[in-house]
C-alpha cells in the first residue's frame, strides 16, 4: 500500500483524539538559554522567532542520534517537547553541558497531554505554538499529517473527535516520519540515516556532531537509510529482524513494526543499503514478504 493511501485510510474519520498522549516538555530559560540550546542541538535556535516551532535533533560528537524534540522559542525561553520516553535522556544531556551559563533547566512537566490528529490542511500547513499561562499548546505538520498537542491550562474546547487508539497513533507517527530514539534507532544510527534533514540546520555555526553531518552533505551519503516497510501480518516487532534479498542473503533489518488497524499487515521501520531502498523493492522476512513503501525526500526544508 502506498503511504498516501494508508494515511488517508487511517484519517478517514478524523479528527482523532486521545486524552493521554505519551509526550511531555521541558524548558531552558534565562539570558543564555537560546545560545546554550543553539550550541548543543542541530537546529538553528537563534534564527527562530517568537512562537515559531521547528523539529530538532541532538547528536553526539560522532554525529550519532541521541534525541529528538520539537523546539519552540519565546524570547529567553526555549521549550523542548519530547516523547515521554526521551525526556529524561534529553534532560540529562542538558544538565551535563550546563556550566556557567545564566539559565535554568526546568525538568519535564508532570502534566497530561491531549493529542488531536488530522490530515494537513494543504501543503503549506504551518507549525506553530503558543503559551497559555505556563502551559503549552502546539500544532505540528509533517508529511501531510497534523498533530495538535495541548498541556494543562492550554487545553481548549474542540469539536467532537473519534478516539485515537495507540496502534493507529503509532502508524500515523511512522507515516509522519518521527522516530523513536532507542526503539527505531541504535547507538550507531546517524541522524541522516533516519530522514531527519528538517531537524538539522545546514547554515548555522558549530554544534555537536556538525562535522559529520557536513561531511556527509558535502562529499557523500550514508551507507544505509531508514525505510518505511509494509510487512505481513504478525506480532509487533520490538527487536531487530533480518530482511533478505531474493537469494536469501541478509541485506538489512527491521527494528520496529506495529499491526495496522483494519489491515492484515504491519507497518515498520527498517534500515537498508542504497541498492534496496527503492519504493516497491520486495524483501523476505520470516518466511513472508516485505515491501519498501517510503520515504520520499522531504521538500522545502528550513535553512
Amino acid at each position: 500500500m502506498h503511504p498516501d493511501d494508508l494515511r488517508r485510510d487511517l484519517l478517514a474519520n478524523a479528527p482523532l483524539r486521545r486524552a493521554t498522549a505519551p509526550f511531555t516538555w521541558l524548558e531552558v530559560r534565562g539570558r543564555d538559554a537560546a545560545e546554550f540550546v543553539h550550541r548543543l542541538c542541530a537546529q538553528d535556535v537563534l534564527g527562530m522567532g517568537d512562537g515559531q516551532l521547528r523539529p530538532a535533533a541532538w547528536l553526539d560528537a560522532k554525529g550519532k542520534l541521541v534525541a529528538t524534540c520539537l523546539l519552540v522559542r519565546f524570547g529567553d525561553r526555549v521549550l523542548l517537547e519530547v516523547m515521554a520516553e526521551q525526556a529524561e535522556r534529553l534532560h540529562t544531556l542538558l544538565q551535563r553541558y550546563h556550566f556557567t551559563e545564566q539559565l535554568t533547566i526546568v525538568p519535564p512537566r508532570p502534566v497530561g497531554c491531549v493529542e488531536t490528529v488530522c490530515a494537513a490542511a494543504g501543503e503549506a500547513a504551518v507549525s506553530t505554538a503558543a503559551l497559555v499561562g505556563e502551559d503549552l499548546r502546539l500544532r505540528c505538520t509533517r508529511r501531510g499529517i497534523t498533530c495538535e498537542r495541548q498541556y494543562g491550562a492550554a487545553r481548549v474546547d474542540h469539536p467532537p473527535a473519534r478516539p485515537l487508539d495507540a496502534a493507529t497513533a503509532e502508524c500515523l507517527r511512522l507515516l509522519a516520519g518521527f522516530v523513536r530514539v532507542g526503539v527505531e534507532t541504535e547507538p550507531s544510527t546517524l541522524a541522516l540515516e533516519v530522514d531527519l534533514d528538517d531537524h538539522l540546520s545546514t547554515t548555522k555555526g558549530c554544534y555537536t556532531g556538525q562535522e559529520i553531518v557536513a561531511r556527509i552533505h558535502t562529499y557523500g551519503h550514508t551507507n544505509r537509510k531508514a525505510c518505511l516497510l509494509w510487512l505481513p501480518a504478525g506480532a509487533p516487532i520490538t527487536a531487530p529482524v533480518p530482511l533478505a534479498d531474493a537469494d536469501g542473503d541478509a541485506v538489512g533489518r527491521v527494528l520496529h513494526a506495529v499491526p495496522v488497524p483494519g489491515h492484515a499487515a504491519r507497518l515498520g521501520l527498517g534500515y537498508l543499503p542504497k541498492d534496496f531502498q527503492a519504493i516497491g523493492t520486495q524483501l523476505g522476512i520470516d518466511g513472508g514478504r516485505a515491501v519498501v513503501i517510503g520515504y520520499e525526500p522531504l521538500a522545502g526544508l528550513p535553512a
